[in-house]
């Protein structure tokens, strides 16, 4: 798709969140109403922990717009043992995502909600936690690149003093170098190539077995299940859980299709 995708997603966010009226109207969630993301991954690792997530477009795919379901009826279909928790889009460019959603959906559900943006900005990390969301994404990508205005180090401190968890996506092996200095409580692997919106399912893998090798915990393996034995190349390689999205969207039943997803084969690290 697209060379420099994620170049151009950061200029738009950065045009984004320096409005004047961003984030727009929130319901307020009390901040003792945020339950733990980690905590919960790690509850339901052993079978392989569900993250699932809300977002209106896939951006890459010849039809990125998604089947329209209200957050009410996403939450009510996608209630499947094991899941941990639920993420939640908040990004307005090419996504038309927005803090708003975020918080309806923590409205609807006593689960953990990851804000899923792409964070630049402390503002961003303000509406997460207005919003009632537990942990926030930080993509490792930004910082390799040169991308993002402010250190990744500094925002994850800037949310854990507001009481939120940091999920660090990694893309790479190289992206690795920023696990020694970006202080996070998860990890995440993200099979897609920010700026060709590919998929590359090598070198996720490659990164998730350095990952596990390195001790970072827990990890979840990013993007592109679009079948059961997707998520169990994520668990092979050490994945503890996966995010999944676009599939739960197309789904025509997504509740069979996530319990289709869990109990990593025999093989499967742990």
């Amino acid at each position: 798709m697209t060379p420099g995708f994620l170049a151009e997603l950061v200029r738009e966010v950065i045009a984004d969140v320096q409005r004047d009226d961003y984030p727009g109207e929130l319901r307020t969630v009390p901040p003792d109403a945020r339950p733990s993301l980690r905590t919960a991954v790690d509850r339901e690792k052993d079978a392989g922990a569900l993250v699932v997530e809300f977002k209106r477009v896939s951006p890459g795919r010849p039809d990125p717009a998604l089947p329209v379901r209200t957050l009410e009826e996403f939450v009510n279909v996608t209630g499947v043992p094991g899941l941990a928790g639920y993420s939640c889009v908040a990004t307005k460019p090419r996504f038309d995502g927005s803090p708003a959603d975020v918080a309806e959906l923590a409205a609807r559900t006593a689960l953990p909600i990851l804000f899923k943006d792409v964070v630049v900005d402390p503002r961003q990390l303000d509406a997460a936690l207005r919003c009632g969301a537990s942990a926030v994404l930080l993509i490792a990508r930004l910082e390799t690149e040169g991308l993002c205005p402010r250190p990744l180090a500094d925002l994850s401190r800037d949310a854990h003093e507001r009481g939120l968890e940091v999920l660090l996506e990694l893309h790479d092996p190289a992206d690795l170098v920023l696990a020694d200095r970006v202080p996070a409580d998860l990890y995440g692997v993200n099979a897609r190539n920010l700026d060709s919106l590919t998929i590359d399912r090598p070198t996720a893998e490659r990164t998730l077995e350095e990952a596990w090798n390195r001790g970072l915990k827990p990890l979840l393996g990013l993007s592109g299940i679009e079948r059961p034995a997707d998520a169990r190349r994520f668990f092979d390689a050490g994945a503890d859980g996966v995010l999944v999205g676009s599939a739960v969207a197309r789904a025509a039943d997504p509740a069979a299709f996530l319990r289709s997803l869990r109990g990593p084969p025999a093989g499967a690290r742990r």
